[in-house]
């Protein structure tokens, strides 16, 4: 349960870098490319923490690859979220 939480909570941290720096306003290639660098960046440092700071290995996440698996999909879903919202509510710099 912490792990869904704590995937949710970096997704939208990282919408909220990749909207407050502006990376998506250099076109869509590199408002895409950017996104999937931020997100691919904040979900490591969520993986590192799962397994190196909370320590949660298999046996609390039920198997062997959990600690990368589990909660992406809110991830994912949460990260597109957090981008479109931001983008669409906070005017663009000019």
């Amino acid at each position: 349960n912490l792990v869904y939480w704590l995937r949710l909570g970096f997704a939208v941290v990282a919408g909220l870098v990749y909207t407050v720096l502006g990376l998506g306003r250099g076109g869509v290639a590199a408002g895409t490319l950017y996104a999937l660098g931020v997100g691919i960046m904040f979900y490591v440092a969520s993986v590192f923490l799962v397994k190196n700071v909370l320590r949660y290995g298999p046996s609390e996440l039920s198997g062997p690859r959990k600690h990368v698996s589990l909660g992406m999909g809110t991830y994912i879903i949460w990260l597109i979220f957090t981008m479109t919202l931001l983008n669409t509510l906070l005017p663009a710099a000019p």
